[in-house]
């Protein structure tokens, strides 16, 4: 991945999310899950050189799912699901408190796969339940046509036609013919006429079909990407707002430093910590209440004041 697209993946997530954020699977064939946010996924490890977990959300009823797709299917997936379900419950059991989420697991099958063996893994302890959406029933060039005829005539699409247009290329059977498509999915998807919809749906074709794209040309779009002039206002923000936190924290920093500096002065002369807050309360243009943290995390009780200053 180039650094660019590197650097910038969570901006083009970012669009992707909203595509989906409000909207059900119902394209996907799964009407009953909506979804409402996405999640971080920065999921703690059970294993060295764990798979990366991409898609985690918040559902309108408060259960988490996690949506994979896949274009094979074997025994090594369920073990790699188990492992991204552990690893979710031990990142909400630490920064949560009370029951335990309820989880869905979402895998869309590619147009490769028609069916698996089953929905149900019954493990005797645990039981593995998968919500399939199978992309083999749906209608290629039914799709293609649809959404090519509106975007020729510069009409917006729907949720549900960006989510098509998005899943595309997962609607063909073969690596080569899945490529081809995701190709021309991305050429109308830079037709669109509205810039918001545009990066949408292109960082929602790579976000899908990042397993099946050739590495130079999908490289190459998310460069194109990051060109575009909503993605540059994005990006300008966010380091506008980096640079604004970085000079907060530098301040602070100096502050912490400088407070820390004068406290120990002022104990080692002897000054109580009413006054010593006073000082430190002009010094640096601090509330009580702030000057009264420095005082408590930077006072020494081992060393006693002999004297009392007057301010």
């Amino acid at each position: 991945m180039s650094d660019i697209a590197y650097q910038n993946h969570d901006i083009t997530l970012k669009f992707v999310t909203d595509t989906l954020k409000n909207q059900t699977l119902a394209p996907f064939g799964l009407p009953h899950i909506r979804i409402c946010d996405a999640l971080p996924t920065n999921l703690p490890a059970i294993e060295a050189n764990e798979l990366r977990l991409d898609h985690l959300f918040l559902l309108e009823d408060d259960s988490l799912a996690i949506i994979d797709y896949e274009s094979t299917f074997s025994k090594h997936d369920i073990i790699k699901y188990i492992n991204y379900i552990a690893r979710i419950l031990k990142k909400y059991v630490a920064e949560h408190s009370g029951d335990m989420p309820k989880l869905h697991l979402i895998v869309i099958y590619s147009a490769d796969i028609s069916q698996t063996r089953s929905a149900v893994f019954d493990f005797g302890c645990m039981k593995l339940f998968i919500e399939s959406a199978f992309l083999r029933n749906l209608s290629t060039q039914e799709i293609y046509g649809r959404i090519a005829s509106k975007v020729h005539k510069g009409e917006l699409l729907t949720n549900s036609e960006m989510l098509e247009l998005i899943i595309l290329p997962l609607t063909v059977k073969g690596s080569e013919p899945k490529q081809e498509m995701a190709k021309k999915a991305i050429r109308l998807a830079k037709a669109l006429t509205d810039e918001k919809q545009q990066i949408s749906a292109l960082a929602g074709i790579l976000t899908f079909t990042d397993k099946i794209l050739d590495n130079k040309f999908s490289r190459r779009i998310k460069e194109e990407i990051m060109t575009l002039k909503i993605i540059q206002s994005i990006y300008d923000d966010g380091k506008e707002e980096g640079m604004k936190f970085g000079r907060k924290q530098g301040l602070l920093q100096g502050i912490a430093q400088g407070t820390k500096a004068l406290i120990e002065t002022l104990q080692e002369s002897g000054y109580s910590k009413e006054e010593s807050t006073l000082k430190v309360m002009s010094k640096f243009s601090l509330s009580q209440k702030d000057a009264k943290k420095y005082i408590n995390r930077y006072w020494d009780s081992t060393t006693n004041s002999k004297t009392t200053h007057l301010s």
